[in-house]
């Protein structure tokens, strides 16, 4: 079964990026891998990145809303730290050269949807050149 969480929101400080979401549906001695994958969900206008459990994943969504957060990660070269209700917080592995990835393959693709491309190359913009 696949579980979906929304980031809800993000502190940045000197050397990382804290995201925080309401995880408490997850049990806390479920073990929780950062996969080192990033999806695009280009109708909620999101990145989601994948936790792996024993038998499951877990997709946590960043929302545009949060997306300042993932730009300070990757152009700040800051650690991406999420922080679950009953978990120990989780370095985000992977995430920054997933995003640059994504980042430079949505801009100019109309293939992701329009609101997506455009809201990519608005918040992203310097990232790309």
């Amino acid at each position: 079964m696949t579980i979906r969480l929304e980031v809800t929101s993000s502190e940045i400080f000197e050397d990382k990026v804290e995201f925080a979401c309401n995880s408490e549906n997850i049990a806390g001695e479920v073990a929780l891998e950062p996969s080192e994958q990033v999806l695009v969900d280009s109708d909620s206008l999101s990145f989601i990145y994948i936790l792996e459990t024993p038998d499951s994943f877990i997709y946590v969504s960043f929302p545009k809303e949060r997306w300042t957060g993932l730009k300070a990660v990757i152009t700040d070269e800051k650690d991406a730290i999420l922080k679950l209700s009953n978990h120990e917080p989780i370095h985000l592995k992977g995430i920054k050269g997933e995003m640059g990835y994504l980042i430079q393959n949505i801009s100019g693709n109309a293939n992701y949807g329009n609101e997506m491309m455009s809201s990519v190359e608005e918040i992203f913009q310097p990232i790309n050149g």
